[in-house]
C-alpha cells in the first residue's frame, strides 16, 4: 500500500465508524415523517462509555508503565541485609538474567521513589481544576487535549531520562498533569450523558478500566523491556494514546444536543432523564453563567462533612491502591526474586481480577435500588468491604512471609475488595452536588491521587538499602491502617442527600433581601 492509499483507507475507515454507530432502517420514509435522523444499531452514550474506557485504560497504561520498567532503567542498588532476610529463591526464578546487570541509570532507591511519585504532583495537583473546566467550557476538548499530550509526553520520556533525572522528572509531571484531566472530565461527561439509573451500572466498567489497564501495562511491560529495550515501552504506549485522540473526538461530544450524529428519540431521552428537556435546555445554558453553584461552588463544597467523608475514603482507597500499584512490582523483584518480566506479569494478577470484580459490584448495585434498597444502605455495605477487605489482607501479609501463593493470593484479594468502592460511594459527589459535579470530583479526585506522590517515598524510607521482609511489614502496616479508619467516619458523616438545596435557599434568601418582598 501506497503513501497515496492512506487517505482513501482513512475514509473507508471513517466510513465503517458511522456505519457501525448509526445504520439507517429500511423504513425510511417512517423515519424521516418522525423527523429522526437515523436507527442506531447501539446508543450513542454507549460508544462515549467506550471511548471513556479505552481512554481511562490508556491513562493507566501510562501511569503504570514506569513501576516495571524503572527495573530495567537502573543498576541494581547494593543492599544492606544478607540474602537471608529476603525469601528464598523461586525455582523459576532465572539468577543469571539480564536483569540481574541492570540497566543504564544509577539511581538509588530514594531517587527512584521520587521519580516514581513524580507523575502524580502532576496528576493530582489537576483535578480540580480540570473539573471546573470540564463542567464550565468543555469536557470532550479538555478530555482530547490532555489525552494527546500524555501521549507526547510519554513519547519523549526516553530523551528526557538519557539527559538527567530532573528532565525525566519534569516529563512525567507533564505527563501527570494532562492524564489528570481524562477521569475528571468523564465525570461531568457521566452527568450530561447518563441517566441516574444508569451511572452507577457503567460507571463500574467505565472506571474500572483503569484496572484493566493496570493488568495490560504490567503484563506486557516487563517484556518488552527484556525483548525491546525499556524505551520501548513509552514509544509503542504512548503512540497508541496518540492514535485515539481521532475516535474520541469524532464520538464525544459535550451534551446531546450538540452531538451531530445523535437520533431526536435518544436526545428527547437524555435530556428527560438527565433532569433537563430539550425546551429548557438553551435556557438554561444561560442560566448556569449566573448560577452561584457553577460559578463558585466552593463554599458549599468546603463547607459540606459528607464531601469531606466522601474525600477521606477516596484517600484510604487510594493509598492502599498505589502501594501495590507504584511497588508491587518492586516487591515482586527485590523480596521474592522474580525476574522482571515475570514480575510484571504476576503483579497484574491482582488487577486483572479487580478490573473482573469492578462491574459485577456496579451490576449489583443497580439491581439492588431497582428493587427498593436504599442507595445509602448499599454504599455503606460496599464501602465496608473496600475498607476493611484490603486492611485484612495486609494484616495477613505480615504473617505469611514467604509463601508465595499465599502472598500472590492476598494481593489478588486486596484489589477485589478495594473494587467493591465502585459498587459504593465512588460516584458519591454527583448526589451531593448534582450541578457542581465537575468541581466536586476534582476535589474528591486530587485528594486520593495525591497518596500517589506520597506511597512511594514513604515506601522507600521503609526499604531504602535495607529490602527485607521485616521492613515490608511495616509498609503493609501503614496501608493497613489507612485503609479501614475512614470507614467510620462515614458511617457518621456519609450522606447521599442534594446539599446544594441549603445554598440555593440562602442564595434565595439574600436575593430577596436585595430585592425586598
Amino acid at each position: 500500500m501506497g503513501v497515496h492509499d492512506y487517505p482513501k483507507l482513512t475514509q473507508k475507515a471513517s466510513e465503517a465508524m458511522v456505519t457501525l454507530v448509526s445504520h439507517r432502517s429500511n423504513s425510511t420514509e417512517t423515519d424521516s415523517e418522525n423527523g429522526d435522523k437515523a436507527t442506531p444499531l447501539f446508543p450513542l452514550r454507549a460508544a462515549i462509555a467506550f471511548m471513556g474506557i479505552l481512554a481511562i485504560l490508556c491513562q493507566y497504561i501510562l501511569k503504570v508503565t514506569l513501576s516495571v520498567a524503572i527495573g530495567g532503567m537502573v543498576k541494581p542498588v547494593p543492599q544492606e541485609n544478607s540474602v537471608d532476610e529476603t525469601c528464598p529463591l523461586p525455582g523459576s526464578a532465572n539468577t543469571s538474567s539480564s536483569n540481574s546487570e541492570g540497566g543504564e541509570f544509577e539511581w538509588d532507591e530514594v531517587m527512584q521513589g521520587y521519580i516514581l511519585s513524580s507523575y502524580y504532583y502532576g496528576y493530582a495537583g489537576v483535578n480540580i481544576v480540570a473539573g471546573y473546566v470540564a463542567a464550565r467550557y468543555s469536557a470532550r476538548w479538555v478530555f482530547t487535549i490532555g489525552l494527546l499530550a500524555a501521549g507526547v509526553f510519554t513519547v519523549l520520556g526516553p530523551v528526557c531520562a538519557s539527559a538527567s533525572p530532573v528532565v525525566f522528572m519534569i516529563t512525567r509531571i507533564l505527563v501527570g498533569t494532562f492524564s489528570g484531566v481524562i477521569i475528571p472530565s468523564m465525570h461531568v461527561l457521566i452527568g450530561k450523558w447518563f441517566p441516574e439509573n444508569e451511572r452507577q451500572r457503567l460507571g463500574g466498567p467505565i472506571f474500572s478500566a483503569s484496572y484493566l489497564g493496570t493488568v495490560i501495562s504490567m503484563a506486557l511491560s516487563g517484556t518488552i523491556v527484556k525483548n525491546l529495550g525499556w524505551y520501548s515501552v513509552f514509544y509503542i504506549f504512548g503512540g497508541v494514546a496518540i492514535a485515539l485522540v481521532i475516535p474520541c473526538l469524532y464520538f464525544i461530544y459535550d451534551e446531546p444536543e450538540s452531538h451531530p450524529r445523535i437520533t431526536e428519540k435518544e436526545k428527547d431521552f437524555l435530556l428527560t432523564h438527565t433532569g433537563r428537556d430539550l425546551k429548557e435546555s438553551k435556557e438554561k445554558k444561560e442560566l448556569e453563567k449566573e448560577d452561584e453553584i457553577i460559578r463558585n461552588p466552593w463554599p458549599a463544597i468546603l463547607t459540606c462533612p459528607a464531601m469531606w467523608t466522601h474525600c477521606l475514603i477516596g484517600i484510604g482507597g487510594g493509598w492502599v491502591n498505589y502501594t501495590l500499584l507504584s511497588e508491587l512490582p518492586t516487591y515482586m523483584e527485590n523480596i521474592l526474586h522474580y525476574d522482571i518480566d515475570e514480575a510484571g506479569l504476576i503483579s497484574a494478577l491482582p488487577y486483572l481480577f479487580g478490573w473482573m470484580s469492578c462491574s459485577i459490584y456496579s451490576f449489583l448495585t443497580e439491581k439492588l435500588t431497582r428493587r427498593g434498597v436504599h442507595i445509602m444502605t448499599l454504599f455503606r455495605a460496599w464501602d465496608a468491604v473496600s475498607c476493611f477487605g484490603p486492611a485484612i489482607c495486609f494484616l495477613a501479609l505480615t504473617f505469611i512471609d514467604c509463601d508465595v501463593p499465599a502472598i500472590i493470593t492476598l494481593f489478588v484479594f486486596t484489589m477485589v475488595f478495594r473494587c467493591a468502592i465502585y459498587g459504593g460511594s465512588y460516584l458519591n459527589h454527583i448526589y451531593l452536588f448534582p450541578r457542581a459535579y465537575g468541581s466536586a470530583a476534582g476535589l474528591y479526585l486530587t485528594l486520593g491521587n495525591s497518596t500517589g506522590i506520597i506511597t512511594p517515598i514513604v515506601t522507600s524510607a521503609f526499604v531504602s538499602g535495607r529490602e527485607t521482609v521485616q521492613q515490608w511489614k511495616y509498609v503493609f502496616y501503614v496501608a493497613m491502617t489507612i485503609s479501614f479508619i475512614p470507614y467510620f467516619v462515614f458511617l457518621i458523616f456519609g450522606s447521599v442527600d442534594n446539599h446544594e438545596i441549603k445554598w440555593e435557599e440562602r442564595r434565595e434568601k439574600r436575593r430577596k433581601q436585595k430585592t425586598g418582598p
